[in-house]
């Protein structure tokens, strides 16, 4: 009786998840379409006062130079870069070598990356997009794209090209949302600070010590 009992009880719960659970209805929202504008000017003025510096260059020889300039006054020795051809468009790499810093590329990266990238000196990435809103940079990651790249080394000095530039959040979801996500998404505002120990205020405990943003006006 026990057994015939249970497997009738068995048997009923099976019919009745057979079809699966009803999905409870969810209210649809309006996308509210981006505002504002999308420039150097308004952009810079927001992450300026959030910590990094800013730097425009309009053709791809300012670029090579802004960022020879950095290094040099940086004391920049060691350097790991991102595939991107935005770096390309601009001889990233050879503008570093040119300026006698040893360049890491992301396939000569070991497999545990962290502890290498601690000891470089410079992370050099592209932006895939720029919010003029909040001054925030999106770093998505992808193969060759390492998500220690910007996060880890002392420095971080990021190439954004004027295409790249959205007026705020919900035009970057718009935008997201029209290709496969990326692995891994991470939204910069400002220089890694805390002051969640006695309120000392501390940079560079979770992320470089300084931010540098090269505008790229031609791409």
């Amino acid at each position: 009786m026990r057994t015939r009992a249970r497997n009738a009880i068995l048997g009923r719960l099976r019919a009745a998840t057979a079809a699966g659970l009803p999905r409870p209805s969810a209210p649809t929202i309006p996308r509210r379409p981006g505002r504002g504008i999308a420039d150097f000017e308004s952009f810079a003025a927001v992450l300026t006062t959030l910590g990094p510096t800013f730097e425009l260059a309009r053709t791809p020889e300012e670029a090579q130079a802004a960022l020879a300039a950095y290094v040099a006054a940086n004391s920049v020795q060691t350097a790991v870069r991102w595939d991107h051809p935005d770096l390309d468009a601009v001889a990233a790499a050879e503008t570093l070598a040119g300026a006698g810093v040893a360049v890491l590329a992301p396939e000569e990266l070991p497999d545990r990356v962290c502890p290498s990238l601690a000891a470089v000196d410079l992370g050099v990435t592209a932006v895939t997009y720029a919010l003029c809103a909040t001054g925030s940079l999106i770093l998505a990651a992808a193969p060759g794209r390492e998500r220690g790249t910007p996060l880890v080394p002392r420095l971080h000095v990021a190439l954004l090209a004027k295409s790249r530039l959205l007026p705020d959040l919900p035009t970057l979801l718009e935008r997201l949302g029209e290709a496969p996500m990326p692995s891994g998404v991470n939204c910069v505002s400002g220089v890694s600070s805390t002051g969640d120990i006695e309120f000392v205020y501390v940079r560079g405990v979770h992320g470089p010590l300084a931010v540098h943003v090269i505008g790229l006006d031609w791409l």
